[in-house]
C-alpha cells in the first residue's frame, strides 16, 4: 500500500532543504538564519522541509520539522523574525518573555535576543526575516522613529494584525504560484518588499512615540508638506512622497492636515496644481497668447484631460479653454 501523498506546502516552488538528518538540518537552517542548537523533544522522525525565496533585503520562508523539536539560540542575528503559524503550535521563551503561537497568534522575535522555542510536530510556519538596519531606515522614513518597538506575540483577533497576516499569506501564495514571473522584474519584487516592510512597521509597531512627536511638530510637518507640494507643481505627487519629506508616515500626515482644517494632502496638492494651471492660462490670455491646453495640463501633472477639465470647471466655474478667451 502506497504512503499517502505529502500535502503541498507554500513556497514548494522554492525548496531550500529536504532532510531527515538532524545535523544537516541544524547546519542548513543555521546558515539561513543564525546558528542555533536543534534537538528532538520527543521520540519521532525528523522530516525537515524548508522553502525560501529572497527579495532584495527580506526573505520569505516556510519551515516544517515534522517532529517535536527544541530550538535554542544563544543570541539571534541582527534581524527580526516574524513567525506566522499555518498549522500546529510553538512555545516561545525570548528575552525573559514567554508566549505561545498558533494559527490565531503570531510572534515577532527581536534582533540579538536569546530565544528558545519548542515546535510541535505538526507545526508549519511562514517566517519573514527582516534585517534590523532595513527596519530602522524605513521606520525613520515613515516617521516611526529609529527604534520601533514590537511585542513578542500578536493576536489575529486584532483587525490590523489579521489584515497584515492575510496580506503576507496572499503575497506568499502569489509568489509560490507565479514567482518565475514576479522575480524576473526587480521593480516588482522591490514593491512587494516595500509593502511588507511598511505594513510590518505601520500595523505592528507601537505608535506612542510618533503620536507625541506629532503633537510637538504638527506645524513644522504641515509647513514642510506644503513646501514640498509647491516645489513640485509639475507632477502628481503621492501621499508617501509628501509624507516622507514631512518626516512622518502617510497616516500621520492625513491627521495633521485634518487637525488644521485643511483638505487631505492629495486634495491640497491637486488644488495647488489646478491653481498653477489656471494662472498660466490667465497670464497667457492677458499677454494675448493661446497655448495648447493639453500641454498646459501635462505641464502640471494632469494626464487625463477629461478629469482635468472637470476638476478645473468645478474649481473655477469655467473650462480651461474659456479662460483663454478675452472677456
Amino acid at each position: 500500500m502506497e504512503a499517502p501523498a505529502r500535502p503541498r506546502q507554500l513556497l514548494d516552488s522554492f525548496p531550500l532543504l529536504r532532510s531527515r538528518n538532524l545535523e544537516e538540518a541544524n547546519e542548513s537552517i543555521g546558515r539561513a538564519f543564525s546558528p542555533h542548537s536543534l534537538k528532538l523533544f520527543n521520540s519521532g522522525e525528523l522530516n525537515v522541509e524548508h522553502n525560501q525565496v529572497c527579495l532584495r533585503h527580506l526573505s520569505l520562508n516556510v519551515l516544517h520539522y515534522g517532529a517535536d523539536v527544541v530550538i535554542d539560540q544563544s543570541e539571534r542575528g541582527d534581524f527580526y523574525m516574524v513567525q506566522l503559524p499555518q498549522a500546529g503550535r510553538a512555545q516561545l521563551f525570548s528575552g525573559g518573555e514567554t508566549g505561545q503561537v498558533d494559527t490565531g497568534m503570531l510572534s515577532v522575535l527581536q534582533p540579538q535576543v536569546q530565544s528558545r522555542m519548542v515546535w510541535s510536530s505538526d507545526c508549519t510556519m511562514i517566517l519573514l526575516q527582516v534585517p534590523c538596519q532595513v527596519v530602522r531606515q524605513r521606520a525613520i522614513e515613515l516617521g516611526a522613529g529609529p527604534e520601533p518597538r514590537f511585542s513578542l506575540t500578536y493576536s489575529l483577533k486584532t483587525p490590523s494584525v489579521a489584515a497584515w497576516v492575510q496580506a503576507v499569506t496572499d503575497l506568499t501564495t502569489n509568489i509560490d504560484r507565479f514567482g518565475s514571473q514576479w522575480l524576473r522584474h526587480p521593480a516588482a519584487y522591490a514593491a512587494m518588499e516595500d509593502f511588507l516592510l511598511c505594513a510590518f512597521i505601520d500595523l505592528l509597531g507601537e505608535r506612542g512615540n510618533e503620536d507625541r512627536r506629532a503633537d510637538r511638530g504638527d506645524e513644522r510637518c504641515l509647513r514642510r508638506a506644503k513646501e514640498y507640494v509647491h516645489a513640485h507643481v509639475d507632477r502628481a505627487l503621492t501621499s508617501t512622497e509628501i509624507a516622507r519629506y514631512a518626516c512622518v508616515c502617510p497616516r500621520t500626515l492625513e491627521a495633521v492636515f485634518k487637525r488644521f482644517g485643511e483638505l487631505s494632502p492629495m486634495a491640497y496638492a491637486r488644488e495647488v496644481r489646478l491653481q498653477a494651471a489656471h494662472e498660466t492660462l490667465r497670464v497667457a490670455r492677458h499677454e494675448g497668447r493661446t497655448p495648447n491646453v493639453t500641454e498646459v495640463a501635462f505641464a502640471y501633472g494632469f494626464l487625463h484631460m477629461s478629469r482635468f477639465a472637470a476638476q478645473y470647471r468645478n474649481k473655477f466655474g469655467c473650462s480651461p479653454s474659456q479662460t483663454l478667451k478675452p472677456h
